[in-house]
């Protein structure tokens, strides 16, 4: 991150200017432009994939460039010149962006929700960020004394991108979630802190030319090599993705989604060992390997699909459903984990509310390694023999939330109105780690060792002033007090959060 920083200073110092545009990016810390898309996805005027985030805004604002506004409901009206407004904001030249953030609540962050910001109880956050036609960056620092897992001062959401055609490359730690899902990906979240990565990823989504493959539709693809550097039992591993999200037909999104654990202390790290991974020869009885000696298995893998289906009938909505597999088969994914969902407007005040049920299983099915032992699916979700750390970093799941061996039910309601603000509200029904045990030694659920059930409700409201910038007030409240590794929490917690832009 120090050669980050650097590099944007350079940059400013040596005439690629602060006044050009903002971000390219649309990133995970916005519930309400999330809601706004999917609508506008589910009414048929945006035709871009938009289940991989960071979204870019280039095919957003090309699919709303084109539509007639004749050809929308009228009652969609304000949700697409909301989206629209956003997206020349945030494209358009600006004299400066900068931004400050504080939040104070009486909790560390329990659970991470698409949408969310904050991670401690106190956390004071500024950022300068900036685009010119070929360059984009955001130099961003947080402080958080008292973290909970020791980090007080992180560049989470820092990046500097450089454009060449229909490309994004990109250095930084970037927040990405994969997935339909509006609280959980099981594959890639934003609950755990972003690693430092290089990324690329395809800026407009233009279907082939080539008959071969034009049946794709509209596709995107996002690919990242990053460090995992935190304290582990193999310490320096690496983690990769690689995501590609199509649509065949206008009511149909598909993603398919692939990350791995690779290298690192003592690990191969040369090319027959990548290629074994690249191709699905992760287990010590495929190929070459051989399982008297566990260090010639490439890595720890993971790989699902998710499905949206948007009907784009009257009451415009849409069904999904994603899963993701610990382990591999017959080069497919087995030992799968499943999440279902669907989400569909209510009209209040000529603005839509976004209603999303969904509900979520980290425990997998399928059968065990060892016919003698009875296979429950548990405690192998974002576990692994030899990256024993597991499928996490900084001490929290890359993928759900609520790490494995959980069940999440959740109702929530996204609302923005134009005189009162912006509400999401979220009733959540949770049994965490409800085997009430974790593998022995490192890993296991970092939420809970023991059972947890418990019920909750997280109301937000954010409010946007006219000159001392905006505020967003959240209130959980729950059942019962609930004892967590991550410490006690009460049965109610407030937070304020103040974000300023100059």
């Amino acid at each position: 991150m120090k050669k980050l920083f650097l590099m944007c200073l350079w940059l400013t110092l040596t005439g690629v200017p602060l006044t050009g545009r903002t971000e390219p990016f649309i990133k995970t810390d916005d519930a309400w432009l999330r809601a706004d898309i999917e609508t506008l996805a589910n009414i048929g005027v945006i035709k871009s994939p938009v289940s991989t985030y960071p979204l870019t805004w280039g095919p957003i604002l090309k699919d709303l460039s084109e539509v007639k506004l004749n050809n929308i409901s009228e009652q969609y009206h304000t949700t697409y010149f909301r989206v629209l407004r956003k997206g020349r904001s945030e494209t358009g030249k600006n004299s400066n962006y900068s931004e400050i953030r504080a939040n104070v609540s009486q909790e560390n962050q329990m659970f991470r929700y698409f949408g969310d910001s904050a991670r401690g109880e106190r956390e004071l956050s500024t950022r300068v960020t900036g685009m010119s036609n070929n360059f984009a960056w955001n130099l961003e620092v947080t402080l958080s004394p008292d973290s909970i897992d020791g980090d007080d001062k992180r560049f989470d959401g820092s990046y500097f991108s450089a454009i060449a055609g229909n490309w994004i490359f990109s250095i930084g730690q970037i927040e990405k979630w994969w997935g339909p899902g509006y609280q959980h990906s099981i594959i890639m979240s934003n609950n755990a802190k972003p690693t430092p990565a290089f990324m690329f990823q395809r800026n407009y989504s233009e279907p082939f030319e080539t008959p071969l493959l034009s049946w794709m539709g509209p596709w995107t693809l996002t690919s990242f090599v990053g460090m995992l550097d935190d304290s582990r039992v193999v310490n320096d591993a690496k983690l990769l993705g690689l995501s590609l999200s199509f649509k065949p037909l206008q009511s149909l999104e598909i993603g398919l989604r692939r990350t791995a654990q690779w290298g690192g202390d003592g690990r191969p790290e040369n090319f027959d060992s990548f290629t074994d991974l690249l191709i699905g020869l992760d287990n010590c009885d495929e190929g070459n390997l051989t399982c008297d000696d566990e260090f010639s298995e490439p890595g720890n893998q993971l790989a699902g699909i998710d499905v949206t289906w948007r009907p784009l009938t009257s009451i415009p909505g849409a069904l999904y459903f994603q899963t993701v597999g610990e382990d591999e088969a017959g080069y497919m994914p087995s030992k799968k984990s499943w999440m279902y969902g669907a989400s569909f407007p209510l009209l209040f005040n000529d603005s839509p509310i976004t209603v999303n049920f969904e509900v979520i299983d980290t425990s997998v099915d399928g059968d065990g390694n060892d016919p003698s032992i009875p296979f429950t699916g548990y405690n192998v979700l974002y576990e692994h023999s030899i990256y024993s750390t597991g499928y996490r970093y900084r001490d929290r799941s890359i993928g759900s939330t609520l790490d494995n061996d959980s069940v999440g039910k959740h109702l929530s309601m996204i609302y923005e109105s134009t005189d009162y603000g912006k509400f999401v509200i979220r009733l959540s029904n949770l049994n965490i780690n409800q085997d009430n045990e974790d593998r022995p030694g490192v890993g296991g659920n970092y939420v809970s060792s023991n059972e947890l059930e418990f019920s909750e409700i997280i109301v937000r409201w954010n409010w946007k002033t006219s000159g001392y910038g905006e505020f967003t007030y959240t209130g959980i409240f729950r059942d019962e007090q609930v004892i967590s590794n991550l410490g006690a929490l009460d049965k109610q917690s407030l937070g304020i959060e103040w974000k300023y832009k100059f």
